[in-house]
Protein backbone atom coordinates (compact mmCIF):
# COMPACT_ATOMS: atom_id res chain seq x y z
CA UNK A 1 0.00 0.00 0.00
CA UNK A 2 1.52 3.30 -1.17
CA UNK A 3 1.65 6.10 1.29
CA UNK A 4 -0.68 8.96 0.49
CA UNK A 5 0.84 12.33 -0.36
CA UNK A 6 0.20 15.33 1.75
CA UNK A 7 -2.97 17.29 0.90
CA UNK A 8 -2.20 20.91 0.27
CA UNK A 9 -4.24 23.38 2.32
CA UNK A 10 -6.99 25.28 0.45
CA UNK A 11 -5.36 28.60 1.17
CA UNK A 12 -2.26 27.48 -0.80
CA UNK A 13 -4.42 26.67 -3.88
CA UNK A 14 -6.13 30.06 -3.84
CA UNK A 15 -2.86 31.89 -3.35
CA UNK A 16 -1.47 30.07 -6.36
CA UNK A 17 -4.45 31.04 -8.51
CA UNK A 18 -4.20 34.70 -7.53
CA UNK A 19 -0.43 34.63 -8.21
CA UNK A 20 -1.10 33.34 -11.75
CA UNK A 21 -3.81 35.93 -12.29
CA UNK A 22 -1.53 38.70 -11.13
CA UNK A 23 1.03 37.57 -13.66
CA UNK A 24 -1.41 38.18 -16.56
CA UNK A 25 -0.77 41.22 -18.76
CA UNK A 26 -2.70 44.44 -18.01
CA UNK A 27 -4.33 44.30 -21.45
CA UNK A 28 -6.14 41.11 -20.48
CA UNK A 29 -7.33 42.67 -17.21
CA UNK A 30 -8.75 45.71 -19.12
CA UNK A 31 -10.59 43.52 -21.63
CA UNK A 32 -12.08 41.40 -18.85
CA UNK A 33 -13.25 44.45 -16.87
CA UNK A 34 -14.90 45.98 -19.93
CA UNK A 35 -16.74 42.73 -20.62
CA UNK A 36 -18.09 42.64 -17.05
CA UNK A 37 -19.26 46.26 -17.32
CA UNK A 38 -21.08 45.56 -20.61
CA UNK A 39 -22.85 42.59 -19.02
CA UNK A 40 -24.03 44.69 -16.06
CA UNK A 41 -25.39 47.48 -18.31
CA UNK A 42 -27.24 44.98 -20.48
CA UNK A 43 -28.80 43.32 -17.43
CA UNK A 44 -30.07 46.65 -16.12
CA UNK A 45 -31.59 47.60 -19.49
CA UNK A 46 -33.35 44.27 -20.00
CA UNK A 47 -34.80 44.01 -16.49
CA UNK A 48 -38.45 45.46 -16.57
CA UNK A 49 -39.21 48.34 -14.22
CA UNK A 50 -41.78 47.63 -11.46
CA UNK A 51 -45.30 48.74 -12.52
CA UNK A 52 -47.46 50.84 -10.20
CA UNK A 53 -50.94 49.51 -9.59
CA UNK A 54 -53.56 51.72 -11.34
CA UNK A 55 -55.59 54.05 -9.12
CA UNK A 56 -59.30 53.33 -8.89
CA UNK A 57 -61.47 56.46 -9.13
CA UNK A 58 -63.96 56.99 -6.29
CA UNK A 59 -67.41 55.52 -7.05
CA UNK A 60 -70.11 57.93 -8.17
CA UNK A 61 -73.47 57.59 -6.47
CA UNK A 62 -75.30 59.57 -9.15
CA UNK A 63 -77.22 61.49 -6.44
CA UNK A 64 -77.46 65.24 -6.16
CA UNK A 65 -74.28 66.70 -4.75
CA UNK A 66 -71.88 64.52 -6.82
CA UNK A 67 -70.14 65.95 -9.86
CA UNK A 68 -71.30 64.85 -13.30
CA UNK A 69 -69.41 65.92 -16.45
CA UNK A 70 -70.82 66.22 -19.93
CA UNK A 71 -68.74 66.18 -23.13
CA UNK A 72 -69.66 66.75 -26.76
CA UNK A 73 -69.23 64.49 -29.77
CA UNK A 74 -66.30 66.56 -31.15
CA UNK A 75 -64.46 67.29 -27.93
CA UNK A 76 -63.20 65.13 -25.08
CA UNK A 77 -65.07 65.06 -21.80
CA UNK A 78 -63.82 67.59 -19.24
CA UNK A 79 -63.37 64.65 -16.89
CA UNK A 80 -60.31 63.54 -18.93
CA UNK A 81 -58.42 66.58 -17.66
CA UNK A 82 -59.28 65.87 -14.01
CA UNK A 83 -57.33 63.28 -12.00
CA UNK A 84 -59.57 60.30 -11.19
CA UNK A 85 -59.02 60.76 -7.46
CA UNK A 86 -59.69 64.52 -7.48
CA UNK A 87 -62.11 65.75 -4.82
CA UNK A 88 -64.06 68.98 -5.22
CA UNK A 89 -63.99 71.10 -2.02
CA UNK A 90 -67.28 71.19 -0.14
CA UNK A 91 -67.60 74.98 -0.30
CA UNK A 92 -67.37 74.91 -4.12
CA UNK A 93 -70.50 72.71 -4.30
CA UNK A 94 -72.57 74.88 -1.98
CA UNK A 95 -74.61 76.72 -4.62
CA UNK A 96 -77.76 77.32 -2.52
CA UNK A 97 -77.91 79.35 0.67
CA UNK A 98 -81.58 78.72 1.53
CA UNK A 99 -84.92 77.49 0.16
CA UNK A 100 -88.15 79.13 1.36
CA UNK A 101 -91.79 78.25 0.74
CA UNK A 102 -94.33 81.00 0.12
CA UNK A 103 -96.88 81.66 1.49
CA UNK A 104 -95.67 80.43 4.91
CA UNK A 105 -99.23 79.50 6.02
CA UNK A 106 -100.89 78.16 2.86
CA UNK A 107 -104.41 76.79 2.43
CA UNK A 108 -105.92 74.45 -0.15
CA UNK A 109 -106.77 77.51 -2.25
CA UNK A 110 -103.11 78.50 -2.64
CA UNK A 111 -100.19 77.47 -4.84
CA UNK A 112 -96.97 76.95 -2.91
CA UNK A 113 -93.85 78.53 -4.44
CA UNK A 114 -90.23 77.54 -3.76
CA UNK A 115 -87.96 80.59 -3.51
CA UNK A 116 -84.25 79.78 -3.88
CA UNK A 117 -81.55 82.03 -2.39
CA UNK A 118 -78.25 81.38 -4.20
CA UNK A 119 -75.02 81.30 -2.21
CA UNK A 120 -72.55 84.19 -2.72
CA UNK A 121 -70.00 81.78 -4.28
CA UNK A 122 -72.50 80.12 -6.66
CA UNK A 123 -71.99 80.26 -10.45
CA UNK A 124 -73.68 83.13 -12.28
CA UNK A 125 -75.97 80.83 -14.25
CA UNK A 126 -77.77 78.05 -12.39
CA UNK A 127 -80.67 75.71 -13.10
CA UNK A 128 -82.65 73.89 -10.43
CA UNK A 129 -84.32 70.51 -10.07
CA UNK A 130 -87.36 70.39 -7.75
CA UNK A 131 -88.63 67.36 -5.83
CA UNK A 132 -91.83 67.90 -3.85
CA UNK A 133 -92.91 65.71 -0.94
CA UNK A 134 -96.30 65.59 0.77
CA UNK A 135 -96.28 63.66 4.06
CA UNK A 136 -92.85 62.25 3.06
CA UNK A 137 -94.24 60.88 -0.22
CA UNK A 138 -92.59 62.10 -3.45
CA UNK A 139 -94.99 63.75 -5.91
CA UNK A 140 -93.48 62.36 -9.12
CA UNK A 141 -95.30 64.57 -11.65
CA UNK A 142 -94.51 67.86 -9.91
CA UNK A 143 -91.08 69.11 -11.03
CA UNK A 144 -91.65 72.87 -11.26
CA UNK A 145 -91.03 75.49 -8.59
CA UNK A 146 -94.75 75.71 -7.74
CA UNK A 147 -97.20 73.18 -6.27
CA UNK A 148 -100.99 73.45 -6.51
CA UNK A 149 -102.44 72.57 -3.08
CA UNK A 150 -106.07 71.99 -4.11
CA UNK A 151 -105.69 68.15 -4.28
CA UNK A 152 -104.49 68.01 -0.67
CA UNK A 153 -106.13 68.52 2.69
CA UNK A 154 -105.68 70.52 5.86
CA UNK A 155 -102.73 69.37 7.94
CA UNK A 156 -100.73 67.82 5.09
CA UNK A 157 -96.98 68.47 5.55
CA UNK A 158 -95.03 69.68 2.51
CA UNK A 159 -91.34 70.09 1.72
CA UNK A 160 -89.33 70.60 -1.45
CA UNK A 161 -85.75 69.55 -2.19
CA UNK A 162 -83.85 71.72 -4.69
CA UNK A 163 -80.76 70.47 -6.53
CA UNK A 164 -78.69 73.11 -8.38
CA UNK A 165 -76.50 72.55 -11.44
CA UNK A 166 -74.55 74.78 -13.81
CA UNK A 167 -74.64 72.45 -16.82
CA UNK A 168 -71.59 70.39 -15.82
CA UNK A 169 -71.64 70.09 -12.04
CA UNK A 170 -74.41 69.33 -9.57
CA UNK A 171 -74.24 71.18 -6.27
CA UNK A 172 -75.51 70.07 -2.88
CA UNK A 173 -79.28 69.52 -2.63
CA UNK A 174 -81.06 71.70 -0.08
CA UNK A 175 -84.41 70.89 1.55
CA UNK A 176 -86.88 73.58 2.56
CA UNK A 177 -88.42 73.86 6.03
CA UNK A 178 -91.64 71.90 6.46
CA UNK A 179 -94.91 73.78 5.81
CA UNK A 180 -98.35 72.50 6.83
CA UNK A 181 -101.57 73.27 4.97
CA UNK A 182 -103.78 75.49 7.12
CA UNK A 183 -107.56 75.39 7.25
CA UNK A 184 -109.57 77.67 5.02
CA UNK A 185 -110.96 80.60 7.00
CA UNK A 186 -114.69 80.60 7.70
CA UNK A 187 -116.97 83.03 5.90
CA UNK A 188 -119.24 85.54 7.66
CA UNK A 189 -122.35 87.23 6.29
CA UNK A 190 -125.34 89.21 7.56
CA UNK A 191 -128.23 87.20 6.15
CA UNK A 192 -131.46 88.55 7.62
CA UNK A 193 -132.88 91.42 9.66
CA UNK A 194 -136.23 91.59 11.37
CA UNK A 195 -137.30 95.14 11.94
CA UNK A 196 -138.97 96.27 15.16
CA UNK A 197 -142.71 96.64 14.93
CA UNK A 198 -143.01 99.23 17.67
CA UNK A 199 -140.84 101.52 19.73
CA UNK A 200 -138.68 99.75 22.29
CA UNK A 201 -138.87 96.39 20.53
CA UNK A 202 -135.44 95.00 19.51
CA UNK A 203 -134.32 94.58 15.92
CA UNK A 204 -133.07 91.05 15.16
CA UNK A 205 -130.06 90.42 12.90
CA UNK A 206 -128.74 87.01 11.82
CA UNK A 207 -125.09 86.20 11.17
CA UNK A 208 -124.24 83.15 9.07
CA UNK A 209 -120.79 81.52 8.97
CA UNK A 210 -119.41 78.61 6.92
CA UNK A 211 -116.17 76.77 7.81
CA UNK A 212 -114.90 74.71 4.80
CA UNK A 213 -112.31 72.79 6.84
CA UNK A 214 -114.15 72.50 10.14
CA UNK A 215 -117.16 73.64 12.13
CA UNK A 216 -118.22 77.08 13.32
CA UNK A 217 -117.96 77.24 17.08
CA UNK A 218 -118.58 80.87 18.03
CA UNK A 219 -119.83 84.27 16.86
CA UNK A 220 -118.93 87.54 18.56
CA UNK A 221 -119.31 91.31 18.34
CA UNK A 222 -116.14 93.29 17.70
CA UNK A 223 -115.24 97.01 17.54
CA UNK A 224 -116.80 99.26 16.57
CA UNK A 225 -119.32 98.18 19.22
CA UNK A 226 -122.84 99.59 19.08
CA UNK A 227 -124.75 100.44 22.30
CA UNK A 228 -127.81 98.24 22.84
CA UNK A 229 -126.52 95.40 20.62
CA UNK A 230 -125.98 91.86 21.97
CA UNK A 231 -125.29 88.48 20.32
CA UNK A 232 -125.93 84.79 20.95
CA UNK A 233 -122.43 83.33 20.46
CA UNK A 234 -123.61 79.87 19.37
CA UNK A 235 -126.39 80.85 16.91
CA UNK A 236 -125.10 84.21 15.66
CA UNK A 237 -128.43 85.95 16.37
CA UNK A 238 -128.07 89.66 17.25
CA UNK A 239 -130.65 91.61 19.27
CA UNK A 240 -130.48 95.38 19.06
CA UNK A 241 -132.62 97.84 20.91
CA UNK A 242 -132.25 101.01 18.87
CA UNK A 243 -131.86 104.26 20.78
CA UNK A 244 -133.55 107.51 19.63
CA UNK A 245 -130.22 109.08 18.62
CA UNK A 246 -129.22 106.15 16.39
CA UNK A 247 -130.23 107.00 12.82
CA UNK A 248 -129.02 106.45 9.28
CA UNK A 249 -126.27 103.89 8.59
CA UNK A 250 -124.75 102.24 11.65
CA UNK A 251 -121.54 100.22 11.39
CA UNK A 252 -120.57 97.44 13.79
CA UNK A 253 -117.96 94.69 13.96
CA UNK A 254 -118.60 90.95 14.04
CA UNK A 255 -116.45 87.80 14.03
CA UNK A 256 -116.77 84.06 13.52
CA UNK A 257 -114.35 81.35 14.73
CA UNK A 258 -114.08 77.68 13.71
CA UNK A 259 -112.87 74.64 15.61
CA UNK A 260 -109.41 75.01 14.04
CA UNK A 261 -108.94 78.27 15.92
CA UNK A 262 -109.25 80.39 12.76
CA UNK A 263 -111.10 83.63 13.44
CA UNK A 264 -112.43 86.02 10.82
CA UNK A 265 -113.48 89.57 11.69
CA UNK A 266 -115.40 91.96 9.46
CA UNK A 267 -117.37 95.20 9.56
CA UNK A 268 -121.07 95.28 8.70
CA UNK A 269 -123.48 98.16 7.99
CA UNK A 270 -127.16 98.44 8.91
CA UNK A 271 -129.35 101.30 7.66
CA UNK A 272 -132.09 102.60 9.93
CA UNK A 273 -135.13 104.35 8.44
Amino acid sequence: MKPMGKIKPKAQWTDKIWDKAAALPRRIWAVGGAAVLVLMIGWCMLTPAPREAPRTPPPSSGAAGTMETMGTANSPSPASAVPPDAVIPENELTFIQAVRLQPPQPTRMDSLTAEVVAAPTAPDRLAYLYQWKVNDQVIEKETRNTLNLSPFKKGDAITVTVTPHDGDTYGHAVESPLVAIHSLPPSLELKAMRRARKTGEPIELQLVGVAPDGNVVAFSLEPPLVPGMTIDKSSGKISWIVRPDQKGTVRFGAAVEDDNGTKVTTSLDVTLE
